[in-house]
Formats: C-alpha cells, sequence, structure tokens
C-alpha cells in the first residue's frame, strides 16, 4: 500500500503535480511573512483575534513561510478585513423555532509582495468565505456556547481554505 502512495506521488511530482499545501509556486525570494491583525467590521467579537490566530498557526503549519513579528521585517504581508459574519437560520422544530443555524464569513484578503521598490499585490479576494451550520436546542442554556464553538470551527476551516487557496493560486 504504502509503495503505490509513494510512486503515485513520485508519478504525480514529476509531472507537474503537488501534494496540496505542501508545495506552491509562490516566488521563492518569499521567506518572511507578518499577518496584520484582521480589522474586524461585524459585531461579533473577538472573530478578528481568532481569524488572525488561526491563519497564524495554519501558516507555522505549513512551514511554507517563517512569521515575523512587523511588517518592516517581512518579505510579504497578508490582511485581511472581516466584511461579514452572517448566521441564518436553516432547519426549525416543529413549533418553527430555529435548530440549526448556518454561520458565513466573508472577508477581503490580500497577499502583497514588499520585496519591491513599490508593493506587488500577489493575491487578493475581496469576497473569500466560509460557511458551518451548528444545532442548538431552543430549550438549552449552552446556546451561545454553540455559536462560539461554530465560529471556532468555522475560523480554523476558513484559515485552512484561504491558506490553501493562496498556496495553490500560484
Amino acid at each position: 500500500g504504502a509503495a503505490v502512495l509513494l510512486l503515485g506521488a513520485v508519478v504525480l511530482s514529476s509531472c507537474g503535480y503537488g501534494l496540496v499545501g505542501v508545495s506552491s509556486n509562490l516566488p521563492e525570494h518569499l521567506q518572511t511573512l507578518y499577518i496584520t491583525p484582521f480589522v474586524n467590521q461585524t459585531s461579533r467579537a473577538e472573530l478578528d483575534q481568532r481569524l488572525t490566530e488561526q491563519i497564524s498557526q495554519e501558516w507555522v503549519r505549513r512551514g511554507r513561510f517563517q512569521l515575523v513579528a512587523s511588517p518592516d521585517q517581512a518579505d510579504a504581508v497578508l490582511s485581511g478585513t472581516i466584511s461579514a459574519a452572517i448566521v441564518t437560520p436553516v432547519r426549525f422544530d416543529s413549533e418553527g423555532r430555529a435548530n440549526e443555524y448556518q454561520l458565513t464569513v466573508t472577508a477581503d484578503v490580500q497577499l502583497v509582495d514588499r520585496t519591491k521598490e513599490n508593493p506587488v499585490t500577489l493575491w487578493h479576494d475581496s469576497r473569500f468565505s466560509r460557511s458551518t451550520s451548528y444545532q442548538v436546542d431552543v430549550n438549552a442554556t449552552d446556546y451561545f456556547d454553540r455559536e462560539v464553538q461554530a465560529i471556532e470551527l468555522l475560523s480554523r476551516d476558513f484559515s485552512r481554505g484561504l491558506v490553501v487557496t493562496i498556496l495553490e493560486g500560484f
């Protein structure tokens, strides 16, 4: 089994295909990355901190960049503005009360190369979004906790999706 997987990986890599998130065609000269704390234009407190933190962790896991503490030290800067965090009821109980919601977060995100005299935008998506759904018991006291858990889950999914999209975008 492992030999077949290895052979498959060798064949794929020799055809110019790479494993997701392992290689990227981001310019080689980009070694350091600064992630600007995301701007939160929504009423969801802490969403910006959670997303910024998860995105940083995802880049660390991928090992593509060394994260740095200021934009002055960075070859590339990732920045984003969270433009929407929308909760929509998607399923209802027999009494018409919502018992499942969908949370969708949308952000305007860009990656800029700062190594040139004038910064160059390498990747930009003004409506990058991810959604997750979560169930609630309308009689339970953990209603708010479920939304917090959904935000955690969505932050991880958003971060993975963003980093993979950027890496595959090259």
